[in-house]
């Protein structure tokens, strides 16, 4: 390496090569902090963090030393192109749904729809042309002053040997410290063992944020593979005892409604709980269900706090009828969908279940995870004639009540809107005077518009069934699938809480009248409806609690652990064995 100085460049060409590809990969990396984990991390250190993005560049190029001379810039290429696919596509995941997308999620080519093409390019910004203007440079610099000399001048098997080394080693102490410095730190409170900081992660993006690229990736496969296996018996044994412990067994029906009603569930997209009350100008954005949760016998709960994973508006769905949580890697509907999960519709013995959903019921898995949660009937878009791609909010409403009026009782009904999903760069629904206010941006405008334009749809939609006379049979439940545009966007403020996320339900026609103002969660939703509806002679209550009881409850399990559990059952087969 004596000769390999700046004014001998081409006599090292490959060192050169090598050198500005892993800078190629760093400043990328580099960006990604700046541009993503900074918004979730804003105590991430520039040092420690440059560090690992050093070892992470220099591990992922590490087969430059090991290939053929024939393979060696073909996998440079290969590696940084796919590095920076994987890096957009997070950029733009990001800005929506604040988590990283699991490798998993890049498969699933049957949710390609416009809705989602839309999404992504909303997300683009200009700056992400920055993104990918090392790899360009790098690849000119090849092209114009490498590429020949590369050719020429071989690796010798001594240089591979003390490369590798060198990487390796690199690798083994920055790691080593990257270990104890958590553990140090940390080992009095959650870590438990010098490796803690590597096994232990809330989600994707902390996980990342902690360890690094590498790392991550490693961390995805093993726990992939983790999940292949077969539930062992330690692992039911854990799952039962944890179940005898926290989950209730009570079987009374002391909050029922007093008759046998139908149920439909609402299942309302992006409806954060800030919208209830809301006026702009004076004018109401959800005029409709500020009267309905004024409404006698209207049980309300404004302070439910999103649980939605990588599967988002499907994991709220998969929540409210099963009652368990999603899975930490990708979505469960689409991964785990054919289970045979206990359900509410399972619970309601004699119903007839059916569901509606406004796109294509292939996305995300529909047809198949909304039978196994005992639907047996699922319309579509394509289910409606004349329809050319995904139904509007109001056409959902009008084909739900033409159906649910042809449909005998007992029956419970799953209706997913649409309208107010992301994004919100161009108003896709009729403009309002909301539209003429010049207060807020124009996509938190779009979204207020979007709002009122479903709560019209709702609207009519009660209209319909109160002058059908199903409306005073049937217990009707409004409930978001998760957050979107926060409080604290509306108020004008950088950092959000968990209160600016807090999403709506609305219970129409239960049993008594009820403003729940304490903190709810999603997994909550599914005790309650069983409460509500009379049905809990079954036995399988689901990993929250109906907030008819959960004030009574004083042994509840940490969120890790109910997570885990939930996790363990639905990867390794838990409800096959039942």
């Amino acid at each position: 390496m004596e000769d390999c100085k700046f004014s001998n460049w081409k006599r090292c060409p490959h060192e050169l090569f090598y050198i500005a590809a892993v800078a190629s990969l760093v400043f990328q990396l580099l960006h990604l902090r700046y541009d993503l984990l900074l918004h979730f991390d804003k105590d991430l250190g520039l040092f420690s963090y440059t560090a690992r993005s050093l070892v992470d560049a220099l591990l992922m190029l590490l087969p430059y030393w090991l290939l053929p001379s024939k393979w060696r810039t073909g996998y440079v290429g290969i590696a940084v192109f796919l590095f920076s696919f994987w890096g957009l596509s997070q950029l733009w995941y990001y800005r929506t749904y604040e988590d990283l997308m699991p490798f998993s999620s890049f498969l699933l080519f049957d949710n390609v729809s416009p809705l989602l093409l839309d999404g992504i390019k909303a997300s683009m910004r200009l700056r992400d042309v920055l993104f990918v203007m090392p790899p360009i440079l790098l690849f000119s610099l090849y092209r114009l002053f490498l590429m020949d000399r590369i050719r020429k001048v071989p690796v010798v098997s001594r240089q591979r040997i003390t490369y590798l080394a060198g990487i390796l080693s690199f690798t083994l102490f920055i790691h080593a410290t990257n270990a104890y410095s958590f553990y140090r730190r940390e080992h009095d409170r959650t870590a438990k063992h010098f490796l803690s900081r590597y096994v232990n992660a809330i989600n994707s993006i902390s996980y990342f944020d902690f360890n690094g690229f590498v790392p991550f990736c490693i961390n995805s496969f093993v726990s992939t593979i983790i999940e292949k296996q077969s539930l062992d018996a330690k692992e039911k044994a854990e799952i039962e005892l944890f179940l005898r412990k926290y989950m209730p067994e009570y079987t009374d029906d002391r909050y029922a409604v007093k008759e046998r009603k139908n149920l439909i569930l609402i299942v309302v997209e992006s409806l954060n709980s800030w919208l209830i009350n809301f006026e702009i100008e004076g004018m109401e954005v959800t005029p409709h269900l500020n009267q309905l949760c004024r409404e006698d016998s209207s049980i309300v709960a404004l302070h439910v706090q999103p649980q939605v994973k990588n599967g988002r508006s499907s994991d709220a769905h998969f929540m409210y009828n099963t009652g368990l949580l999603p899975i930490n890697n990708g979505a469960v509907a689409v991964r785990f969908g054919e289970a045979g999960y206990p359900s509410l519709a399972k619970a309601l013995k004699g119903y007839e279940a059916f569901s509606m959903v406004c796109d294509n019921a292939k996305y995300w898995n529909q047809n198949i995870a909304f039978s196994s949660y005992g639907f047996t009937r699922l319309y579509d878009c394509h289910s409606v004639k004349g329809s050319s791609g995904n139904l509007n909010d109001h056409t959902l409403f009008k084909e739900a009540a033409s159906r649910i009026e042809g449909t005998g009782s007992p029956f419970y009904a799953q209706l997913i809107t649409l309208n107010m999903h992301y994004p919100y760069d161009k108003l896709e629904v009729p403009p309002t005077d909301i539209s003429k206010s010049k207060l807020y941006t124009p996509n938190i405008r779009n979204f207020l518009e979007t709002a009122h334009y479903c709560d019209n749809a709702i609207g009519e939609f009660i209209k319909v069934l109160k002058e059908t006379g199903i409306y005073e049979k049937s217990l009707i439940a409004i409930i978001s699938d998760h957050n979107e545009i926060d409080k604290n966007q509306i108020e004008n403020r950088e950092k959000s809480s968990p209160e600016d996320k807090e999403i709506a339900m609305i219970v129409l026609n239960g049993s008594r009248k009820l403003d729940y103002v304490h903190p709810v969660e999603q997994i909550d939703i599914y005790p309650t409806l069983l409460d509500l509806m009379g049905a809990n002679d079954y036995l399988w209550k689901g990993l929250g609690h109906s907030i008819f009881r959960k004030d009574s409850i004083t042994l509840f399990p940490s969120e890790e652990k109910r997570s885990y559990v939930s996790d363990l059952m639905i990867t390794k087969g838990y409800f096959k064995l039942k």
